[in-house]
């Protein structure tokens, strides 16, 4: 995964808040360009963590230290934003502002919240790294369930009542980060001599509707194998020595992630 960074002045202290919720957005227009150049404005006083683009490009707008402008409480009850309109029992405790203890992500609007799938494959990964980032500098745990990674809707439901919207897949997203991650049993560049071949196995959940392939086709020839709940995969050199080709799975519905390089010898 690749975060480009895109700073935004438009954030504020935590005031001593360890976050501890992932909140979901969908942006008001339809291209990055737009969100990032509204969450960036100090004149917008609105921003978010990450935005995540219809091609899976993730951008960090404000450090996870940092509270973003992106799911703002009121403690005034005369306020559509008054903390006591929220649907969640956290945010009604707590009485005070969300953007203190959470974290945000705007997905780039496609149609009622709906990602593409480039944009789910990309939520999942930075759900995943928020998740492990706020173990690390927190020492927090944010389950991965519906109490915890949630909708601005639910924040914001009198100001906010269609965002991320009725077709965001908060299930599939759930179903990703509780999925174990497919290792590979091979990295950095390994060589094989003509006439041979090297057997490289991928482990995790699903892993046998990996799809392995070759960067430069006409290098290598890829036999998949599934064995148990591994895929394995015979990579046979048909090019010449000295020859290259990097390696990569690609889930259902992913996008292609390189595991190593094989060099004919």
């Amino acid at each position: 995964m690749t975060i480009q960074q895109h700073p935004s002045p438009n954030y504020g202290s935590r005031y001593g808040w360890k976050p501890d919720r992932i909140v979901n957005h969908i942006t008001a227009g339809s291209t990055a360009a737009g969100a990032l150049a509204t969450l960036c404005d100090p004149k917008r006083e609105a921003s978010a963590h990450f935005v995540i683009d219809k091609d899976g490009a993730i951008y960090q707008l404000v450090a996870l230290d940092r509270a973003a402008w992106a799911n703002g409480t009121s403690i005034s009850p005369s306020d559509s934003r008054y903390y006591g309109h929220s649907t969640l029992a956290v945010v009604r405790n707590r009485c005070t502002n969300a953007n203190y203890y959470t974290i945000s992500i705007e997905h780039v609007c496609v149609s009622g919240g709906a990602l593409t799938p480039e944009q789910l494959t990309a939520s999942i990964e930075l759900h995943r790294y928020i998740i492990t980032e706020v173990k690390r500098l927190y020492g927090v745990t944010i389950p991965a369930t519906r109490e915890y990674i949630v909708g601005h809707s639910e924040i914001n439901p009198k100001t906010k009542p269609d965002c991320p919207g009725e077709r965001f897949p908060f299930d599939a997203i759930l179903e990703g980060l509780q999925q174990k991650e497919v290792q590979s049993d091979t990295s950095g560049t390994i060589q094989i001599k003509r006439g041979g071949y090297y057997t490289a196995k991928f482990s995790g959940t699903n892993a046998t509707k990996l799809q392995v392939t070759a960067g430069t086709g006409d290098v290598v020839t890829i036999v998949p194998i599934n064995r148990g709940e591994d895929k394995l995969a015979a990579i046979v050199p048909i090019g010449k020595p000295g020859d290259m080709a990097g390696i990569y799975t690609t889930s259902p519905g992913g996008r292609p992630v390189k595991r190593f390089v094989a060099q004919i010898v």
